[in-house]
This record gives C-alpha cells, structure tokens and sequence, in this order.
C-alpha cells in the first residue's frame, strides 16, 4: 500500500515537473536575453515576448494586454524584443487605432533588430488590475 502510494505521488510530481517545464518553454523562458537591474520581460501566449527595458514595472497595480504586430514574418513571431517608452506621437496613433478602454494606456513599444533593419513586433498597453 506504502509502495503505492509513493508511486502515485511521484507520478503527480513528475507530471507536475514536466508540464511546468513545457510552460517555460513556450513562455521562451529558456532563451530570454539577459535582464539589466531596472528590466523586466513580459511573454504571452500569442507569442509576443518582450523585455522591458528601463520602464517602471507596474504589475500588481496594472495588467499588461499584448498587441502583435500583423506582418511580422513567421520565424520572428517567438523572437524576444526590446520594448521601450512611446513618444508622443506614437502613443497618439495608438491610441486612434485601438480603444483600450477607460484606465488604459500604452506602455511600450517592442521592436526586433534584424542585423540593423528595425522593425515593430507589438505594442504593450495596460489597464488598471480591479
């Protein structure tokens, strides 16, 4: 009976193990570019990664909502990107283009370097977390 139940119980483990490593994996834990003192990285399950490069981290009191971009080629769409502070004029178009609702607002811009071609991979905005 012991036997048994220890059997059980390092199966529920080992599945546990297992599926919280396949979860990092699909988060692109594992090849995440390191991380400077004031960074942090957001991954969602659309497949926009991106660290947070010298922007203040406001996850207990904000959730963050992911926007891809719509023609980024297939082999960039897991690729981590470097987000950083919208300008003016870049939070205005945003803002023309998505309703982000009451509380909302851009937070970054995340961009992919392509051996020196730069192009846009998604937008973070944030809505207050009630």
């Amino acid at each position: 009976m012991v036997k048994k139940l220890l059997a059980i119980i390092a199966i529920v483990v080992a599945g546990y193990v297992g599926y919280d490593t396949y979860k990092m994996y699909r988060g692109g834990y594992f090849d995440m570019p390191e991380l400077g003192p004031n960074d942090f990285f957001l991954s969602f399950k659309s497949g926009l990664r991106g660290v947070m490069r010298d922007i203040p981290d406001e996850r207990p009191a904000r959730r963050y909502i992911a926007y891809g971009a719509n023609n980024v080629p297939t082999w960039f769409q897991e690729t981590w990107s470097e987000c950083r502070l919208p300008a003016e004029d870049e939070r205005a178009a945003f803002e023309q283009n998505v309703d982000v609702g009451p509380g909302g607002r851009l937070e970054a811009i995340c961009e992919i370097d392509a051996e020196g071609d730069i192009f846009v991979r998604g937008w973070f905005s944030s809505v207050p977390a009630l």
